[in-house]
């Protein structure tokens, strides 16, 4: 015991140290210091980041995992419409069996839509008064009792109200996760982290269809209660590590609290020499946003002339998203296994075959994103919807060529993994990296809730568009999507930049010095002459101290 108190005094000391070293030094030269670590980060790679930066990666995956919460509740709110046994019990009698009301159906999975829209702002917003850690245990401690309201429901009425609170705190979640892992990842890491909170949302559903293929056959209201069982287990996990979780730094140093900086970039990062140079990257980062942006974290600011391209880049990223047809290939792709022949229980083991694809296509993207560049990747991504889009519609125009519609399943499941490959996790890494460190939050809610929105309205237009007894169009659905996809191609050409490689300070210069959006890889910035010149300049230093 007394070893621990005398470990965690020395770590105090050694803090204390830090803290009079960084406030007595002049923004020169933490400017210094900053451009020299920023040529370190530049040099490392992705596996020696997670060996020079440990405690960094390993809150990264806690992060993750907090995700994954998003995930399963997403997907469970549909499922649960499926097992029998849900139906009978909310439900009304139908020609020998159970159907809930189509108000009911509406409400459930647009109501929940609306929730996590309404729940992005409230975190974006939030999370600048109270931060980024205190923000996320609000919404993972609120989650419980909402998950408790579905399991223990009776009424359809109690059930939607649990459904409805639960995902206003995954809405919260999901922007104030992703803001959270950008601004704690290494720059050689902040892609593949990024990245990774797509990962979650594969993952979740396939948990989801997993689980409920085990216990949809169960006797009684457990058939469909045992899926909400995991959601106590994730959130009870992610309380417990919310716990012990770092704030963001970058909030902190917004905050002007020095002291809580260090101590947070401690947990981050080993050493009192990284703690310090960190220290310096991050205030210079924010220190010359600020000049050049102002201090502004409205709303309003997303829209003024100086902030409008990277609201633009980040927003329009999660665009394609809706318009690309995944609320159709999600949504559709069980009724077209079942034209092919496929039994109900093949159906479904497709299906889980599908979000396995997804998950793939994500790990993918952790090597794609950085050897393509992010918009290149997002460019190529749009172009293959198009592509799969155009070629499900086609070949699912005669429903009764059952060869036609078998190869329309495949391209299906090839479209899970092409837009969990690019666009999926695209979306996230743009938005995390595109706007200022206090416009971030809010730059990935805006997104959020336009991308959400969307995904709304086509939960309620294409039963009527596909269903038979309506407009009847069957696949020729996916031709819409397709030339949504194949026109978003140009804008993605003129308004997405390229951020793979890029510090959150060089990004900050190429805004602000006006460089062409497709101009914006090959430029070299002065920031990057600056760090390699002082990093040279240290170098050689050391390099004489040695020999002498």
């Amino acid at each position: 015991m007394s070893s621990i108190t005398s470990k965690q005094t020395a770590e105090e000391k050694e803090l204390q140290s830090v803290a009079k070293t960084v406030t007595a030094y002049e923004f020169s030269e933490l400017e210094k210091l900053a451009r020299a670590q920023q040529e370190v980060e530049h040099g490392l790679s992705k596996w020696e980041a997670i060996k020079t930066y440990p405690k960094a990666f390993f809150w990264i995956c806690a992060g993750i995992f907090i995700a994954i919460l998003v995930g399963y509740e997403s997907q469970a709110g549909g499922i649960v419409l499926s097992i029998p046994r849900f139906r009978e019990d909310f439900g009304n009698a139908y020609q020998g069996g159970y159907v809930l009301p189509a108000d009911w159906q509406s409400a459930i999975t647009g109501g929940a839509t609306g929730a996590l829209v309404v729940g992005s702002f409230f975190g974006s917003f939030t999370t600048d008064k109270w931060g980024r850690k205190w923000v996320i245990m609000f919404a993972l401690l609120l989650s419980i009792p909402s998950v408790i309201l579905e399991f223990v429901a009776t009424t359809i009425e109690v059930f939607f109200a649990g459904k409805f609170i639960n995902a206003f705190c995954l809405g919260i979640l999901l922007t104030v996760v992703t803001a959270y892992i950008a601004e704690i990842s290494p720059l050689a890491l902040r892609g593949v982290a990024i990245a990774s909170i797509n990962l979650a949302l594969c993952v979740g559903p396939f948990l989801c269809y997993i689980i409920t293929y085990k216990t949809q056959n169960k006797v009684g209201r457990m058939a469909y209660r045992s899926m909400m069982i995991p959601q106590f287990i994730i959130a009870g996990i992610s309380i417990v590590w919310c716990l012990f979780l770092p704030e963001s730094p970058y909030y902190l140093l917004t905050k002007d609290k020095t002291e809580k900086t260090l101590k947070s970039l401690n947990k981050i990062y080993k050493g009192s020499d990284l703690v310090e140079a960190q220290y310096a990257l991050m205030k210079v980062t924010i220190q010359e946003a600020q000049l050049a942006n102002g201090e502004g974290s409205s709303l309003q600011e997303l829209f003024y002339k100086r902030n409008f391209k990277r609201t633009l880049a980040g927003v329009c990223s999660f665009l394609i998203q809706p318009l690309s047809g995944v609320a159709f290939i999600s949504g559709y792709s069980t009724y077209y296994y079942q034209l092919a022949g496929f039994t109900d229980d093949r159906s479904f083991q497709l299906s889980c075959g599908a979000q396995g694809l997804s998950i793939f296509g994500t790990i993918t993207s952790w090597f794609t994103l950085d050897f393509f560049g992010r918009r290149s990747l997002m460019i190529i991504g749009t172009t293959c919807m198009a592509v799969l889009n155009l070629l499900v519609a086609c070949l699912g125009l005669n429903i009764n060529n059952i060869p036609a519609v078998t190869a329309s399943c495949a391209f299906m499941a090839m479209y899970n993994f092409f837009y969990n490959a690019s666009i999926g996790p695209g979306a996230y890494v743009v938005s995390g990296e595109v706007p200022t460190n206090n416009l971030r939050s809010k730059t990935i809610a805006t997104g959020s809730f336009l991308n959400n929105g969307i995904q709304c309205m086509w939960s309620f237009v294409l039963p009527y568009m596909f269903n038979p007894d309506q407009a009847n169009m069957g696949s020729k659905v996916l031709f819409i999507f397709g030339g949504l996809s194949a026109l978003y191609l140009l804008v993605f050409f003129f308004y997405l930049p390229e951020t793979a490689g890029r510090s959150f300070e060089e990004i900050d210069e190429m805004f602000n010095d006006k460089i062409p959006i497709r101009k914006f890889k090959g430029h070299k910035c002065r920031v990057q002459i600056e760090a390699a010149q002082v990093f040279n300049e240290v170098k050689g230093e050391i390099n004489h101290i040695e020999r002498v």
